[in-house]
């Protein structure tokens, strides 16, 4: 049985919006609810104050795209895969791509960097690049909301900020909005413009990262202590994890309002 959801949230069009908390706490059900996978039992998920629920299937997969965190197994090129990012635009009796449809894969492949290894099958491709595929297959649709499911994980550092980089140029050039859901605070705090703190199915809190990323915040919902920080190149704050080990060995720098003496 999935999480009781009880939440309000409003996103704004063009927005770059990150869904973050513990697991459990109800991020993937949201995600689910919001691309209509699951229906909501009480409530309603509107675009442009108009319920999900109401929009035939092929308009809907017009305006709203998902980005799971695995890609389906299936025996097709990169060119391929993106192209089904088209079918919602296949007329009635069209079984082919036409030229407009290969001329907006070719541009969804260069938006990604995913076009020089077009002619690759899928299941030969590092775990970056199969995330660049995806997005671009997701782009193929033409969408206004992208919805993502952790699209860094399992990606080494340098593919997570070329992933983050892409969706946040993404947001910027095309004015696509995108929710986001993603365990690490960290990338969530440095590229989303707005976010949701989920805990047992609640909104915990929510807004700007200078606003949702602070330590109180952090412990009451996570339950571990942390200390945050400024990141010096963007003022973004950043999380610092403390070892229970390193805990120990620092009781003696502690105040008595429980936080380390230099105002961490």
């Amino acid at each position: 049985m999935g999480i009781r959801l009880s939440i309000s949230l409003h996103v704004k069009s063009g927005e770059f919006f990150g869904l973050i908390g513990p697991n459990g706490s109800g991020k993937t059900t949201l995600l689910r609810a919001l691309s209509r996978e699951i229906a909501p039992m009480n409530g309603a998920v509107l675009i442009d104050g108009k319920n999900v629920g109401d929009i035939p299937v092929r308009d809907f997969a017009r305006q709203v795209t998902v980005v799971s965190q695995v890609l389906p197994e299936v025996d097709l090129t990169v060119e391929e895969f993106v192209l089904l990012g088209r079918l919602p635009y296949f007329n009635a009796m069209q079984f082919v791509e036409s030229k407009h449809d290969m001329a907006v894969a070719v541009r969804c492949m260069a938006l990604t960097d995913s076009l020089r290894f077009k002619d690759k099958p899928l299941d030969h491709l590092s775990g970056g690049e199969r995330q660049l595929a995806a997005i671009a297959r997701a782009l193929a649709q033409e969408p206004r909301l992208l919805l993502l499911d952790e699209p860094t994980a399992h990606l080494d550092i340098t593919h997570q900020v070329a992933v983050m980089d892409l969706l946040r140029k993404l947001v910027r050039e095309l004015n696509l909005t995108v929710v986001m859901v993603l365990h690490d605070l960290n990338l969530a705090s440095e590229y989303c413009d707005r976010m949701a703190l989920l805990r047992a199915g609640e909104i915990f809190a929510a807004g700007t990262p200078q606003e949702v990323v602070d330590y109180r915040v952090i412990e009451e919902v996570y339950k571990t202590i942390v200390v945050v920080n400024r990141n010096p190149v963007s003022g973004k704050p950043y999380v610092l994890i403390v070892p229970d080990d390193e805990l120990c060995k620092s009781r003696g720098a502690w105040g008595k309002a429980g936080r380390l003496s230099d105002g961490a």
